[in-house]
C-alpha cells in the first residue's frame, strides 16, 4: 500500500469492484466507474462507503 491516502483508497475501491484509474497527467483526478472526481470527491467517496471514517489531511 501507498502513503498516499487517496492512492490508498483507490486500491481498496478496485478490490471492491470498483473501476478507479488515475486520469494520467493530473494526479489529482481519478475516474471512477467513468466519472471524474478530484482527491477530495475520491476521500469523500471512500468515507461514504464506510472506508475511511475521519477525514484525512490532503497535501
Amino acid at each position: 500500500m501507498s502513503d498516499d491516502p487517496c492512492h490508498e483508497a483507490a486500491e481498496v475501491l478496485r478490490t471492491m469492484g470498483w473501476d478507479v484509474q488515475p486520469t494520467g497527467d493530473d494526479l489529482g483526478l481519478w475516474l471512477v466507474d467513468g466519472e471524474q472526481l478530484g482527491d477530495a470527491d475520491l476521500m469523500a467517496l471512500a468515507r461514504l462507503i464506510g472506508l475511511m471514517t475521519s477525514p484525512e489531511m490532503i497535501q
